[in-house]
């Protein structure tokens, strides 16, 4: 006969693992406003059409209001990042984070937010020979979930989803790496 002690206590460390899953769950999704320090925004409300921006060095975009605001002023947290304008051009300088808060016109000072990443691969080129590999990665990025890496020809060069880059033969070969819908490329040549 079955011990009735020792299934119950199987049952309790079953539970108790699937209590502590729900609740690293729960946490995670409660953090997203810490990590992007922008609020959840409910349909009708002012905010920017995008509370998170991923641009590469360089780059620029415009943020939008959602709604029939328009905006009276813009201020970057970290200019060294990347810089706006007062009518809310972002231009992306260096890898890092930076909030972008702008100010409404005529709605009381309202101030809404939004996230700007600027990132890159750690490498624009790789030059490697037959068996030797290397590791890609987009600089300033702290969580690396949802980064995905593709070899344009993976008979000269192949690539895991953690971003090692393994020559196989000779030849020159792209790696583009994808996240969050932007494209991030990767020249490789094997010798």
């Amino acid at each position: 006969m079955p011990n009735p002690r020792r299934k119950n206590a199987r049952h309790r460390k079953k539970c108790r693992k699937t209590f502590f899953i729900v609740l690293a769950g729960i946490f995670i999704l409660t953090l997203r406003p810490v990590l992007y320090r922008t609020p959840w925004h409910l349909p009708f409300t002012l905010h920017f059409t995008e509370s998170y921006v991923l641009l590469a060095p360089g780059d620029g975009c415009t943020l939008k209001v959602n709604g029939l605001a328009s905006i009276a002023s813009c201020k970057s947290s970290v200019p060294l990042v990347a810089t706006v304008t007062q009518g809310g051009y972002v231009r992306a300088r260096k890898c890092g984070k930076t909030v972008i808060t702008a100010t409404l016109r005529g709605k009381g000072g309202k101030k809404i937010r939004c996230l700007v990443q600027v990132s890159e691969p750690n490498k624009k080129s790789l030059t490697l020979r037959v068996k030797q590999s290397a590791h890609l990665y987009l600089k300033g990025l702290r969580f690396r979930l949802g980064v995905k890496y593709k070899s344009g020809d993976s008979r000269i060069a192949k690539v895991t989803g953690t971003g090692k880059v393994t020559a196989v033969s000779k030849g020159k070969t792209v790696i583009t790496i994808t996240y969050k819908g932007k494209s991030f490329e990767c020249s490789v040549t094997v010798k």
